[in-house]
């Protein structure tokens, strides 16, 4: 009967605790609001979300890590969302979640519409035109599955992680993914500082998994370019991507690497996983 009692008052505490305003000092002297988060979204083609919510529609955005959410409005876009912060307390929102700072860095989303909840992906960059009053300076992008970059009309590689992330899909994209993929999946954790990328590419265990996870922290920044070609050998158990990069880190400036992503499967039918990280000559 204690037990029970004890897991009934639980329960109630952790709801009031979620439910309950979240000041921060850094965000000045309003509340932040946590939304219940589901463990994923759906995953919407961009032709079917452009018509689900048509230029000049409002919205709420959720932050899929913290819940933190806020609203915004569509302003434009055709091959993406360009959307701007309702007010002044959406644009603080917005900027907390980014440490202060704006940042082009991706962050997996959630948009509740019409009954559904839609996995998404946004940065946090002001750039561009505005039009609300909101201490907003421009606007920023929010894509979707099939959204493409204005400028060279291709899915951005970023984006479509965190998409796959807030939709619960990464687990199943590493699973068939070829080796050059799963080298991308890593990079692309560095980039955006997030080893929820990388987890599903590397070993369940063991000091591999630490090292790589570790591995991140410190950049600011990464460019990469990822060399040689996809491997046609099906039978194939283990191989190597080479991989030229620049790396930004906090107070050390940027550095010129050749990293060799060593890649392996136990079969020709396993997935593949990433087995080392070593810098070349």
């Amino acid at each position: 009967m204690f037990k029970q009692k004890y897991s009934a008052a639980l329960l109630v505490l952790i709801i009031v605790l979620l439910t309950m305003p979240i000041h921060s000092a850094a965000s000045g002297e309003f509340p932040f609001t946590v939304y219940p988060v589901p463990d994923k979204g759906k995953i919407m083609r961009w032709t079917k979300v452009d018509k689900l919510l048509p230029k000049g529609s409002k919205f709420k955005v959720i932050d899929l890590e913290t819940g933190f959410y806020f609203s915004v409005q569509r302003r434009a876009g055709n091959k993406h969302a360009d959307v701007q912060p309702l007010t002044y307390k959406d644009t603080a929102v917005l900027k907390h979640l980014y440490n202060g700072k704006w940042s082009w860095r991706r962050r997996a989303i959630l948009i509740p519409v019409k009954g559904k909840m839609l996995a998404a992906s946004m940065h946090g960059m002001p750039h561009g035109h505005g039009a609300l009053q909101n201490g907003f300076p421009g606007h920023f992008c929010i894509h979707f599955a099939g959204s493409t970059t204005h400028r060279t009309r291709n899915a951005d590689p970023s984006h479509k992680m965190m998409i796959l992330k807030a939709g619960g899909k990464l687990d199943d994209y590493a699973h068939h993914a070829n080796p050059h993929e799963v080298a991308e999946m890593y990079l692309l954790s560095l980039k955006e500082n997030d080893t929820d990328l990388m987890k599903p590419v590397l070993p369940e265990k063991g000091r591999v998994r630490m090292n790589l996870l570790k591995s991140a922290r410190g950049i600011t920044a990464i460019h990469y370019d990822i060399r040689g070609k996809k491997s046609h050998k099906h039978l194939a158990v283990k191989t190597v991507v080479p991989v030229k990069a620049i790396i930004y880190r906090k107070n050390e400036g940027a550095e010129k690497v050749k990293l060799n992503i060593t890649i392996v499967r136990l079969s020709p039918w396993s997935s593949w996983k990433i087995s080392e990280v070593e810098k070349g000559q």
